[in-house]
């Protein structure tokens, strides 16, 4: 197979759209003429495939034929998108109603589009619709919070939360009335994990991933708003997360592959109603530099 990118001279307009966005694989020659420079550096993102309006380059690892045309039919307004944004709200009250695999495709398929840090395409996805699994993940992290509940009560233990963790410490210090609530067993009966959702997404990387977070973070965010226009309510349950991580158990009860680290975790499933209104938010906190 021919591992270089080449340029079909025949169709080549030399508009040099490909040189603007891919400068280190394309360049002009003496004669004008476009020309593929001696590979330095391709994350195979397309972008040169993508941009040529003449159909005229071949990569060896994107196929032209499996590009996707544009249509700006496709492209929203300013306002009907922040409206859109409006309508996703976290959601904790689902129907009885399993989530057919075809349709979580789709909401993967949207992670998939999402941003990705030198288009590794490196985020992966745990689907848990097990019921049986779901209500252990739910039952054991509950038990997990019982118990760091009663350790941030101790005097002791709440002193050296704060002096080795104090970062954490300042988050949990908003949920220390849930936690206490969870274990004095006033909530008992309660899924305040999954929320008896019918469906979980775990979104992790490889632990090493220096981009692993935020690629996992822009898939999650791509998945809930899919999930809108599917008819599905999502919340993101941070709960899960770091039990998942540092947990031997739970890490083999939803089988997270080895050497990698869940970033991300969302419940998904059919809302059991529909919000009238979008409550307001806080003005943006921006400072502007020229």
């Amino acid at each position: 197979m021919d591992e270089r990118i080449r340029i079909d001279a025949a169709r080549c307009t030399s508009c040099g759209l490909c040189v603007k966005v891919c400068f280190p694989n394309y360049g002009t020659g003496p004669d004008g003429k476009v020309m593929t420079r001696p590979e330095l550096f391709c994350a195979a993102c397309g972008h040169c495939l993508a941009v040529c309006p003449a159909d005229a380059i071949s990569h060896p690892r994107v196929q032209s034929a499996a590009c996707t045309p544009l249509r700006e039919a496709d492209r929203p307004s300013y306002e009907q998108y922040l409206g859109f944004l409006r309508m996703r709200r976290s959601r904790r009250e689902f129907k009885d109603q399993p989530v057919p695999r075809e349709v979580i495709a789709k909401l993967l398929a949207a992670g998939a589009q999402a941003p990705n840090g030198l288009n590794r395409q490196n985020v992966h996805y745990t689907v848990i619709t097990d019921r049986a699994v779901l209500k252990e993940l739910s039952a054991r992290v509950t038990a997990g919070m019982g118990r760091l509940a009663a350790l941030l009560r101790n005097p002791a233990g709440r002193f050296f939360f704060r002096l080795f963790q104090p970062r954490v410490y300042r988050e949990l210090e908003f949920f220390l009335p849930l936690l206490e609530q969870v274990s004095a067993g006033k909530l008992s009966g309660r899924d305040l994990v999954c929320y008896d959702a019918p469906c979980a997404i775990l979104v992790h990387t490889a632990a090493a991933d220096l981009c692993g977070c935020e690629d996992a973070v822009y898939a999650a965010a791509n998945i809930q708003y899919a999930a809108e226009t599917l008819g599905l309510g999502t919340c993101v349950v941070g709960f899960i997360t770091n039990p998942v991580n540092e947990d031997k158990a739970l890490r083999a009860l939803v089988r997270l592959p080895a050497g990698h680290r869940v970033q991300t975790s969302l419940v998904v499933g059919y809302p059991q109603f529909r919000y009238a209104k979008a409550p307001p938010k806080a003005e943006p906190q921006a400072d502007y530099v020229g």
